[in-house]
């Protein structure tokens, strides 16, 4: 697989590339942890986790755990918004990341 150059990376995948500097960011580049022998970033994993948890919430009105605040997911992936608009962001940098991984909706 060939590398891409900044401005290709920043065209096919703007939504990845403008949250580098967000937390999100800083643990896609952080060294993987091993999940079932195999390594994986703390960010896919967050993303996986995120999903199930900020689906939830949207759709139930149901917070996963008592100490789970929809401000931590926002501040964490670097998105705003509010119910199903802040949903739809969050699957929308989690196809590009599923992309970049090979993983198939």
């Amino acid at each position: 697989m060939e590398q891409m150059t900044t401005e290709e990376m920043a065209k096919k995948y703007p939504l990845l590339v403008a949250r580098m500097d967000t937390p999100f960011g800083e643990d896609l580049r952080a060294e993987p942890m091993s999940v079932n022998g195999k390594p994986m970033s703390r960010a896919v994993w967050n993303i996986i986790i995120t999903k199930r948890d900020l689906s939830m919430w949207v759709k139930f009105k149901m917070k996963p755990h008592r100490h789970w605040k929809v401000s931590d997911v926002k501040c964490y992936f670097g998105i705003k918004g509010n119910g199903q608009a802040l949903l739809d962001r969050f699957l929308a940098l989690k196809a590009e990341v599923d992309e970049i991984h090979g993983v198939e909706a």
